[in-house]
């Protein structure tokens, strides 16, 4: 049997990162490959100059199989919140006398909610349970092996956009890759950053990136809002360029150094040295540019969640990872002013990947292992379909 060499490909909204692994020793994973290429990115839905993205693509899952001196056969495309949206059903299912729910009862009833199979626009690419209540009003999260009559079954489905699919499956045709599925870049986020306990009761996940953040709120293995919206911190450093009147390679300097854990006085200075010049700026110019922007971000983000109409209480803190911001010394203090929660950095426990920026491929790579080894899948067939 040809061995599985398992890849996930992560849109980044400002480059794009191919990783080869394997499950490792204590949850850990096996990395045998990766690259990363910049590239145009996506905004308010559309992929920037998309007549460059077959040669990104290429370029990049040809150099990891070339690190991992390995070629790829199935490859998981994280699809980002930009082009996802996240649908909850209820289904209930009756049996004539009482039963002991298998795999089967759990497929009927997702087959029985899954009414999205005539969307023109949209299709599904995962779905997963929030939770399931039995004749006696009991709710679990797992109701395999429970004795009922009856189930209730509550259910999320994330749905990709049509075109997305199309553009990035003809993008890489050419590289005749014999499995290629998509599945939700945030769903893989929250099911590997976020323990089972605390998904049970309800998370949030805030995920700011270069161009755009995404927020989710989860519970129990499934989404239950879903939104995104184009701010992150590659405007941050356009915002100190501009009113610095500095270069954008030097505000983003500025941008990785500056700290909001204290205001700083009107004389204090920051200095850049970059390509042999020196730049000097008020310390305290910089903190409220980027003060003013942390702000506005954190205020995006309490409107997303205005909109979430699942109940959710007011305890949970926000979890916040990305490259976008949160390498920023008092952002969680900064955004907690706003959001009226604990905010708190969550980032991959992975010895030389522990970063926020890591999280996206990492948690891709943690469920594209997860479904190898599952009995039930999260995912969709979505080459059995129509797009």
């Amino acid at each position: 049997m040809t061995k599985k060499n398992i890849a996930v490909l992560d849109f980044g909204s400002n480059h794009i990162s191919v990783l080869i692994g394997d499950r490792g020793i204590n949850g850990t994973f096996d990395v045998r490959g990766f690259a990363k290429s910049s590239y145009a990115g996506f905004l308010d839905g559309e992929i920037l100059e998309p007549e460059k993205l077959s040669a990104v693509l290429c370029q990049t899952i040809t150099s990891a199989e070339s690190n991992a001196r390995a070629k790829i056969t199935h490859l998981y495309i994280g699809v980002p919140a930009e082009f996802s949206i996240a649908e909850v059903r209820t289904c209930e299912l009756e049996f004539d006398r009482k039963k002991r729910v298998t795999d089967r009862e759990i497929e009927q009833a997702f087959s029985k909610a899954d009414e999205f199979g005539s969307s023109p626009t949209h299709i599904v690419i995962n779905r997963s349970p929030i939770c399931y209540e039995l004749d006696n009003s009991e709710r679990v999260i797992d109701p395999r092996g429970r004795t009922t009559s009856k189930l209730l079954a509550t259910l999320s489905f994330v749905l990709c956009e049509r075109n997305f699919v199309g553009t990035v499956s003809q993008a890489i045709h050419d590289l005749h890759i014999p499995f290629v599925e998509f599945i939700s870049e945030v769903l893989a986020e929250t099911m590997y950053l976020i323990e089972p306990e605390q998904r049970d009761q309800c998370s949030i996940l805030i995920d700011c990136g270069y161009l755009t953040t995404s927020v989710a709120v989860i519970v129990g293995d499934g989404l239950v809002h879903l939104r995104s919206f184009a701010l992150g911190g590659g405007q941050l450093t356009a915002d100190l360029a501009e009113m610095l009147e500095a270069p954008f390679e030097v505000a983003e300097i500025l941008k990785q150094n500056i700290a909001l854990t204290g205001r700083p006085s009107e004389n204090e200075k920051m200095v850049v040295n970059y390509n042999g010049n020196e730049y000097q700026f008020d310390t305290l110019a910089v903190y409220e540019i980027t003060m003013r922007k942390i702000k506005q971000i954190a205020k995006m983000i309490a409107k997303s969640l205005e909109t979430c109409e699942y109940e959710r209480p007011d305890f949970i803190p926000v979890n916040l990872t990305g490259g976008g911001i949160s390498f920023i010394k008092g952002v969680c203090e900064s955004m907690r002013e706003v959001l009226n929660k604990d905010v708190r950095i969550i980032r991959p426990e992975v010895s030389q990947m522990a970063e926020p920026d890591n999280s996206a491929i990492l948690g891709l790579l943690d469920l594209a292992l997860r479904q190898n080894h599952a009995n039930y899948s999260f995912f969709i067939k979505i080459f059995k379909k129509q797009f």
